[in-house]
């Protein structure tokens, strides 16, 4: 009897918690083993005979659902716009196709890749000579502390070519590797502008600084940069504006720490990008990078922080990927 009892609890537990979506679900779900057309009369006369915005709203819960799980898996940051509510179901469904197929072309790219990837055209010896000193060992100024990275390393890896030789590349103000072979040709971005230094621009990055001029005084010195980003999915083309800063330089290790603003992109107005690259000489002509990110909320968390944070992360990866990769083929094919 107490069995009987506690069943029937379950049974009134179970028909309070259950909602028209759920009881759709099942209708919709017995509906797929009978024949199509039978289904489609069947749905097309609910439809229109009242069961329009129940059906509309099962549609708009599972979609939601299904995007803000993916979103969440792939760090993505939405273009948000307001939609009537007599197109809401058509525009979620859409949006969710659109995802869909983003997805069945990166992994069609990805096949198409493993088959035979084609050779990169490189654009010439923008990574700069080879430097005698960097065959050298390597070797710690006295009482060196290695630069602390931001909230999350995206990425950290040795590569095989020498520190003077990327420090040039990076940092000196005739260098073109960044702004041509990652930026222009790798990424794609547009209208890349870079300034000077706001001192010693000549000096800054030479492989041998002149004996009059102290390193030390690179610590501290900005310069400003901005560039034209391809759209997405989700996000028009939009322009960054980018404040480098050098936080450590010497013969061992130097940091560039970026602060990245991106006014055009949704909640752009609220978040602020830094990034750190840190370069340490391994000796041997070898280096090891180590590249970080961290978002500021400069007027505080706004209800996207999660969503935010998960697509710099996304993106900022992709970008040091990129600038690893580029550095090793044009090592490779310049040595």
């Amino acid at each position: 009897m107490d069995k009987m009892k506690g069943r029937i609890h379950d049974i009134i537990q179970t028909a309070k918690s259950t909602t028209v979506s759920d009881v759709v679900a099942v209708v919709l779900a017995q509906m797929y083993y009978l024949n199509w057309i039978f289904v489609i009369p069947i749905c097309a006369i609910a439809y229109r005979c009242g069961l329009r915005s129940i059906v509309d709203r099962y549609i708009l819960n599972s979609v939601t659902n299904d995007i803000f799980q993916y979103v969440e898996k792939k760090g993505m940051e939405m273009n948000l716009r307001i939609v009537d509510s007599i197109d809401q179901a058509s525009f979620m469904l859409n949006a969710l196709r659109e995802l869909r197929a983003g997805d069945r072309k990166l992994k069609k790219k990805q096949e198409e890749g493993d088959d035979g990837e084609k050779e990169e055209e490189l654009l010439g010896p923008l990574l700069g000579p080879a430097i005698k000193e960097d065959s050298g060992p390597a070797e710690a100024p006295p009482d060196f502390v290695p630069p602390e990275n931001l909230d999350h390393v995206g990425l950290e890896v040795d590569i095989p070519v020498g520190f003077r030789r990327l420090r040039w590349a990076f940092l000196n103000s005739q260098a073109e590797f960044m702004l041509k072979a990652v930026f222009e040709h790798r990424l794609g971005y547009l209208e890349n502008v870079c300034g000077d230094w706001s001192n010693h621009n000549e000096h800054v990055g030479l492989p041998n600084t002149p004996d009059d001029i102290n390193i030390d005084d690179f610590v501290g010195l900005e310069r400003e940069g901005s560039y034209l980003m391809p759209k997405s999915a989700f996000v028009k083309a939009n322009t960054a504006h980018e404040t480098a800063m050098i936080e450590e330089y010497n013969d061992h290790c130097f940091a560039i720490k970026y602060k990245t603003l991106t006014p055009d992109v949704p909640y752009g107005n609220t978040f602020i990008a830094w990034t750190k690259i840190v370069v340490t000489n391994l000796g041997s002509n070898a280096s090891h990078m180590v590249c970080s990110v961290e978002p500021e909320f400069p007027k505080g968390s706004p209800l996207v922080a999660g969503q935010i944070k998960g697509g710099m992360r996304s993106g900022t990866a992709d970008k040091f990927l990129a600038i690893s990769e580029t550095i090793i083929k044009y090592a490779e094919s310049f040595p």
